[in-house]
Formats: structure tokens, sequence, C-alpha cells
């Protein structure tokens, strides 16, 4: 028996995000409940994308589309079609984004081992030097892959895609039962995800995340969760189902 059978999972991922890693923990006997701690938001300024998308649609792409989450892969997307990019070698964060972007018809290539911008950088790296490289991301993202491509020779466009932004409100019910000490485990797969956990419980996010199991995804999630003054449980290496088997992990000892 999977050590989450039975046990409430509380995904703080935005509410257009829940469902990948909620199935997930569902598939391993979990009860996921939804408390989203980020919202995600237009650009304030939408220049640079249209700028970019215009390009795309106009004949003239990049060599390297770079996708660094299923958001973003959905995001993007849905706004060029996919004879738009033939041509155009699409690089994806993990299994999760790469599939996003493989039900659309196109080809995805994933990192072999881990997701997040290490993994990214270690499969990009070698290719590319002198190409241009269009990074459509999340306002103020991590900036590893910006930093590291730009180390790497690529000519590199990052324009944002989206904002995300602490939520405003906890949901009701998921919120009673963390103040019922009914929830056993934190699922953090951003540090935004974190930091909007402590800006929405305030004063109260330590001593709540305390009851519960805190598991995030990757070292930067961790580093941001501890900054914002939680205590962190588990790091998992890679992306989402790694986050679920060290939850599973965590939860069996």
């Amino acid at each position: 028996m999977s050590g989450l059978s039975g046990k409430r999972v509380l995904v703080t991922r935005a509410a257009e995000d829940q469902e990948e890693l909620a199935s997930l923990l569902r598939a391993q006997g979990a009860e996921p409940v939804a408390l989203p701690c980020i919202e995600l938001a237009e650009p304030i300024d939408a220049g640079p994308l249209e700028a970019a998308l215009r390009k795309v649609r106009s004949g003239s792409p990049p060599d390297f589309l770079v996708l660094a989450s299923p958001h973003a892969a959905d995001r993007f997307l849905a706004r060029v079609e996919p004879a738009h990019l033939r041509g155009v070698r699409i690089a994806a964060a993990g299994s999760g984004t790469a599939r996003r972007i493989e039900e659309r018809g196109l080809r995805a290539e994933a990192p072999a081992k881990g997701a997040g911008a290490d993994a990214l950088l270690e499969m990009l790296v070698p290719y590319v030097s002198g190409k241009d490289v269009l990074l459509p991301r999340a306002e103020g993202g991590n900036p590893a892959l910006l930093e590291g491509l730009q180390r790497a020779g690529a000519r590199v466009a990052a324009v944002t895609l989206y904002r995300t932004v602490p939520a405003t409100r906890a949901a009701p019910e998921a919120a009673a039962l963390l103040r019922a000490g009914g929830i056993d485990a934190i699922a953090f797969a951003s540090g935004t995800a974190a930091r909007g956990f402590a800006a929405l419980f305030g004063d109260e996010a330590r001593s709540l995340a305390a009851r519960a199991v805190v598991a995030c995804m990757g070292k930067t999630c961790a580093a941001d969760a501890r900054g914002a003054g939680l205590r962190v449980d588990v790091v998992a290496d890679g992306g989402l189902p790694e986050l679920v088997r060290a939850l599973e992990k965590a939860l069996s000892t």
C-alpha cells in the first residue's frame, strides 16, 4: 500500500494548474485538497509578447522555443498554429510540459532525467550557441534558465507570457481543514506558491505548515519556502511525479 493512501495533501498550485498534480496524488490513493496560493494574470505590458508572436506567425520563428511549465505551453501554443512552428526545436521542462506540447501535434524534447532550469540547461547548452531562442515565461521567472542560455551563446528573447501573483483569499474548506489539523502534507511546486501560502496565512503560516509534511519541488522552491519562514521536510529532484514519489516516501516512514 502506498504511503499516500488515505492521506490528505494540500495542492497549492494555481486553480488552472491543479489537475495534473491532483491526478498523480489520486493514483496513489491520496486525497488532494485544493488551496490555490497563487493566481495567474496577463502581462502588464503585452507588447514584447505580441511582437514575438508576430514574428512566429509571419514565418520568422526562432531556432528553439523553450517552455518551462505546462501552463506556459498551454498559453503560448494557444496563440499560434502548429504550422508556425515547423522546423522549430521545442524544449519542455519535464514530462508534463512535453505532454501538453505533444497534444497539439508537435514534437517536444524533454530532459531524460530531472526537470526545471538545471535539467533544461544540461540538455540545451550543447546546441544553442549562435541560435535564436524564444523563452516565453512567467514574469520574474527563475533567472537561472535565461542566464544559462545566454552564457551558452544563445540569442535569447525572454518575453513575459503571464504573471504569477499571490492569491487574495484562501479556499474556506481547505483552510478550515488545515487549521483543524486535517492535512497530512503540503505540496509546493514553486517558490511563488510557498510565498503565496505565507502571504495568505500571515502570522499563522509557520505553525500551520509545521502540522504537516512540507514537500517542495526542487532546491529553488525549497529555498523560497524557507525564506518565507516555512519548514521544509522533503525536496524532490525533478518534476511533479518526483514530488509525489518524495511525498510517498516521506509519509511511509
